[in-house]
């Protein structure tokens, strides 16, 4: 039985304002309530009005997955004309219990954003019964015929077999085994697969073949019990014959050329060493799409090397040499620096243009040159010593820096952030045993790394250094006690993308964002209650903006970078966009970041704020607005008449040294993974959030502001015993922005122009806009660290920046 819903919808008068094409529901959510299984597909009619002054047409509606279809009339609707979207759920054969839907309509209309309409409910469903029809009971376990692999084909098969029974126990696995075996259908398909799935992200065809790895590794694994076992065999022959048969294809080109062929060549690699071997009819035309969709010389970075893999692995089952080296050296291919995407001079890692992306694609690069560096380690087609070496930096001296504890920064994931538990990466207790085989001589150092993963031990055997990757826009500050890291962007560089509907609100996160932590999680999985608007470092106007461009887009400044010597740094970033104008900087110690800002005017009637953090609320806070004056605070907001000294919260605490009009919010932020990412449900989540920021009100001129973020200081009692009277704030303004630390003999200086900075005590002159270090002990200077933020050219002391003592 299907039921037809529907909701009247109101009407809007045009006026002379209206614009292009517009397209006006009378509701973007709604809630079918209780759905009974038994009575099969529901659906409802999304009523609109065309509000534009010209003709509106409906380009494509894209739902989550097969489980909700879309119909519509494909005809243009003129001005002031009604129209329906009906959207349909079919409940039949799913597994949730809930629905939490989103679809994406796309259309002509001017402002080119997409609309999003939302379905919820609940669904009674009837307990499944299976007809058990493959029932592993019905057949018997196989004697072992261990065989010792007679070519490098075979051992680098074997290699991969090995990983794969190394990822559970032959119990767990085989305990799984049997619960699909039970629930395939005699076709070879199971009834809680979608198989005419639309997800982008989470496309459920493939798992049909991920359950098939699972069933061929209790097939081949001689510590099974179902080891040759006759019935997983049939299962998966027919299981594959209805793959083949069906051939699903999906929305996202990723899934085609590299999850299904990787999944697929899992597989054959493990039936290749079975009792039985699949017949040719059967896995011929899999090796066949495994070879026609994709080439991995036409592809860069991680998605070579993906699509590498399966070639490589095909090679192997099909004993041809020409196909293994090759694919093997596209492997190893990026393990190079280079100026496009991978590698970069600075040891930062680009995909998808000069973006950043240490983490997401850079994660994809350092498995599988771990995995696959290991697998081939002792053969012909194992990666060469040069390239080792130079991989072994990369990991060491960047990958595992951006990490505190076993949580990543969320500057360094793309639009990978928007995804559940993205930040956490768990103990990755394979990865850092495969790397201590891979380069035995930084055992300990990997070691150590992995205590950290394991324990959360923050703090263990991290060393103080401070890096400028200068081709991404990034500095990093990694402390024992803390890491701090600025993301900003320039027109030599991509801010953070969007696509295939994730990372919705990520516009500002390549706008200065600053990550400061601690034990590592305060912003794991945040992101669905994050105020977008607010990113932890910005200085942006009120308002949450969706990404406009899908794949990234390039930055608008030209002034952006910063000096480092290794262990301290300063970064700046000068700020053009959305009608807001700041010079920003950060200056980096050994117990203290100083951020400063100056020159902040805008030209739109918004309030413009500077968010100093927006993290989660762990415990209470504690605000001194005096010497005597000590407030504790749980939840709830506040404003403060006069700008309080000092705010700490969960082992942080933020110094104000002068007057700004500071905001403290500490509530529950609601919010939902679909208004971020497309592919998850719009349930509403609740977290509560420590929301610290600066508010400079609407059409600044001229604002500036000024706040010292001082990490580690475990519990508020410990503040009486701290000070940081070593620190000046030189200057701040649109000029110069300056600090000086008495305690390590640095002075900071950022030049937006060329001019002079002089203190008394010292003169810089700077004939050039630059950025610049200087190290002082007993009055002379010791060391000079000068850089070019619009990256153009290299400044000579003495020539580009002259320094006199007084």
């Amino acid at each position: 039985m299907k039921r037809i819903l529907t909701l009247g919808i109101v009407l809007l008068a045009a006026n002379s304002l209206l614009p292009a094409q517009e397209i006006t529901f009378s509701e973007t959510k709604f809630n079918w309530g209780i759905v009974q299984e038994k009575d099969g597909n529901v659906s409802h009619n999304f009523r609109f009005v065309n509000t534009g002054d010209k003709p509106l047409t409906i380009k494509n509606i894209i739902t989550g997955c097969g489980c909700t279809s879309s119909e519509w009339a494909d005809k243009v609707y003129r001005p002031g004309e009604e129209g329906t979207i009906r959207l349909v759920y079919h409940p039949e054969g799913r597994t949730e219990n809930s629905i939490n839907l989103v679809a994406e309509i796309y259309t002509n209309r001017a402002a080119k954003e997409v609309v999003t309409l939302e379905m919820s409910g609940e669904i009674k469903r009837q307990a499944p019964s299976y007809p058990a029809y493959y029932n592993p009971a019905n057949g018997k376990r196989s004697q072992n015929q261990t065989g010792i692999p007679q070519d490098e084909y075979e051992q680098i098969l074997k290699r991969v077999r090995e990983e794969l029974y190394a990822k559970a126990t032959s119990q767990q696995t085989d305990q799984i085994t049997e619960r699909l075996l039970r629930s395939m259908l005699p076709e070879g398909k199971w009834s809680d697969l979608d198989y005419a799935c639309f997800f982008r992200t989470n496309w459920e065809p493939v798992e049909h073949l991920k359950r098939l790895v699972t069933i061929a590794t209790s097939y081949t694994d001689e510590n099974s019990r179902y080891y040759g076992n006759k019935v997983l065999y049939n299962a998966i022959r027919t299981a594959l014959q209805y793959w083949v048969k069906q051939d699903p294809t999906c929305f996202n080109w990723w899934f085609n050329q590299i999850s299904v062929p990787q999944t697929q060549a899992s597989l054959l690699a493990l039936m290749d060493a079975g009792q039985k071997k699949l017949p040719s009819e059967i896995s011929a035309p899999i090796l066949q799409t495994m070879s026609e969709r994709s080439d991995p010389r036409k592809w860069t970075g991680a998605n070579k090397m993906d699509i590498a893999i399966h070639h490589l692995v095909r090679g192997c089952l099909l004993k041809n040499d020409s196909i293994v080296r090759v694919n093997a050296d596209e492997i190893f291919y990026p393990v190079q620096i280079v100026v496009n995407e991978g590698i970069q001079e600075d040891l930062s890692y680009h995909q998808h243009g000069p973006q950043l992306y240490i983490g997401g694609y850079g994660t994809v690069f350092v498995d599988n040159i771990v995995r696959m560096g290991n697998i081939l380690n002792g053969t012909k087609y194992a990666m060469n010593r040069e390239k080792l070496s130079l991989f072994s930096n990369f990991i060491r001296s960047t990958y595992f820096n951006v990490f505190r504890s076993r949580y990543l920064d969320f500057s360094v994931t793309g639009r990978g952030v928007s995804r559940k538990g993205t930040l956490d990466y768990g103990d990755c207790a394979a990865l850092f045993g495969n790397l201590q085989t891979l380069d035995a001589a930084h055992t300990d150092e990997y070691a150590a790394i992995a205590r950290r993963f394991l324990t959360r031990e923050a703090s263990y055997q991290r060393s103080d250094r401070n890096t400028m990757y200068y081709c991404s826009d990034y500095m990093l500050h990694n402390r024992l006690n803390y890491d701090f890291s600025v993301r900003a962007s320039s027109t030599r560089t991509n801010k953070t993308e969007s696509g295939n509907g994730e990372n919705l609100y990520g516009t500002y996160m390549s706008d200065g964002a600053t990550n400061i932590r601690v034990n590592g999680n305060e912003y794991v999985d945040i992101f669905p209650v994050w105020e977008w608007d607010r990113i932890p470092g910005t200085t942006l106007p009120a308002g949450e903006k969706r990404n406009p461009v899908d794949w990234g887009t390039k930055g608008t400044g030209t002034f952006t970078g910063g000096v480092s010597d290794g262990k301290y740094g300063v970064m700046t970033f000068k700020m053009n966009d959305y009608g807001v104008k700041a010079r920003k900087s950060w200056f980096m110690f050994d117990n203290e970041v100083v951020c400063l800002g100056s020159g902040i005017d805008s030209n739109i009637p918004a309030d413009i704020v500077t968010t100093i953090n927006q993290c989660h609320l762990d415990g209470k806070a504690w605000i001194s607005t005096g010497r005597k004056t000590l407030q504790q605070a749980v939840q709830g907001e506040f404003s403060f008449e006069q700008t309080p000294l000092w705010i700490w919260h969960d082992s942080i605490a933020y110094f104000f040294p002068k007057e700004n009009n500071v905001k403290l919010r500490m509530n529950k932020q609601k919010g939902s993974w679909a208004k971020i990412n497309f592919n998850y449900p719009a349930t509403e989540i609740n977290i509560p959030v420590f929301n610290l920021s600066i508010n400079h009100g609407k059409s600044p001129r001229n604002a500036s502001y000024a706040y010292i973020v001082v990490p580690g200081i475990s519990h508020p009692e410990k503040m009486k015993a701290y000070s940081h009277r070593h620190l000046k704030i030189e200057r701040n303004d649109m000029e110069i922005q300056a600090v000086s630390n008495q305690e390590s003999g640095i002075l900071q200086i950022v030049f937006f122009n060329p001019d002079t900075f002089d203190n008394g005590k010292i003169k810089v002159k700077a004939l050039k806009p630059c950025v610049v270090q200087i190290k002082r002990s007993k009055g002379k200077v010791t060391d000079i660290q000068i850089a070019d933020p619009q990256n153009q050219e290299k400044l000579k002391p003495g020539i580009d920046v002259i320094i006199s003592n007084d």
